[in-house]
């Protein structure tokens, strides 16, 4: 049974993340797509023309040639969460430095159990920054530097009319609305 939801959980998160990046209309607009860490959901294939897709592990990226080449040149950055604390948070902070306005940051296996500084990572950049969480599912945190509501609502709608059997959960975490998409 594991086996199984463990299957449908990747294909909640690959619908999502196919969702974000290549229907939605309330964000990321157009530019290029970063994904760092060993983890790569394969964003290559969302790329439209023009566009280019950036992918590196942790201790290749050198952030301060990254932001001085890409700034606000991004999309969507996807990052593995396997970074320890104070690592992870740098990258956060850095990802907010890359991104366009409305462009999405994905935060893959954020709440491993062997690695608790990853979910205290992005909480912490939630509560003390201006990251603003739009949903979560067992394995991402999806979320922007923004309002989320408008993308919130369309995602809503989307999910709503897509056959997926996902439900979402919506819930209110220090005055930030977060929608939660679990298996039914």
């Amino acid at each position: 049974m594991q086996a199984v939801d463990e299957a449908r959980g990747a294909a909640t998160d690959e619908a999502l993340s196919a969702w974000f990046l290549g229907e939605s209309h309330s964000c990321c607009g157009e530019g290029d797509i970063m994904e760092l860490g060993s983890d790569h959901m394969g964003a290559t294939r969302f790329c439209r023309e023009n566009e280019n897709c950036v992918t590196a592990e942790f201790d290749e990226a050198d952030w301060a040639v990254l932001r001085k080449q890409h700034a606000k040149c991004f999309r969507f950055v996807h990052l593995n969460g396997i970074l320890p604390y104070e690592d992870l948070l740098a990258a956060i902070e850095a990802s907010r430095t890359l991104l366009r306005p409305h462009g999405i940051i994905a935060l893959s296996d954020y709440q491993k159990g062997n690695n608790p500084g990853s979910a205290a990572a992005v909480w912490n950049a939630v509560l003390t920054g201006t990251l603003r969480p739009i949903c979560t599912t067992k394995r991402r945190f999806y979320g922007l530097w923004g309002d989320p509501s408008p993308i919130q609502e369309e995602l809503l709608v989307w999910m709503a009319s897509y056959d997926s059997g996902f439900a979402a959960e919506v819930h209110v975490i220090a005055g930030h609305r977060l929608l939660h998409f679990n298996i039914t």
